[in-house]
């Protein structure tokens, strides 16, 4: 960064090069185009933050599927197994004048 002994140089030979007519024109010139590069700067900035938030999402949403795909699958196993055990031992039949089995834990 110029410290201000640089800046009046500079200034000066900007006078002198470009005369004190011109000299306010190109300064706003100037200044629009510094403008634009920095809002050009942060909108670029804040793409590559989005793009990066956007990365770690999907890596997140991957994380998740497989863990769902897992829990699935393990479930599926486990549902296998109960149903073969299930299919070997019919339960017992009972009596036409016998109550229908109650369960008190859903009542």
């Amino acid at each position: 960064m110029p410290g201000p002994q640089e800046l009046i140089v500079i200034a000066v030979v900007a006078l002198l090069v470009f005369g004190p007519d011109r000299l306010p024109e190109l300064a706003r010139t100037a200044a629009r185009a510094l403008a634009k590069v920095r809002n050009e700067a942060a909108r670029n900035v804040k793409e590559f933050r989005e793009s990066a938030e956007i990365a770690e999402l999907e890596r997140d949403l991957r994380d998740i599927r497989s863990d769902l795909s897992s829990t699935r699958d393990e479930f599926r196993r486990s549902t296998r197994e109960v149903l073969r055990e299930d299919v070997g031992t019919p339960p017992p039949p009972r009596a036409d004048d016998e109550p229908p089995p109650t369960d008190l834990e859903a009542t």
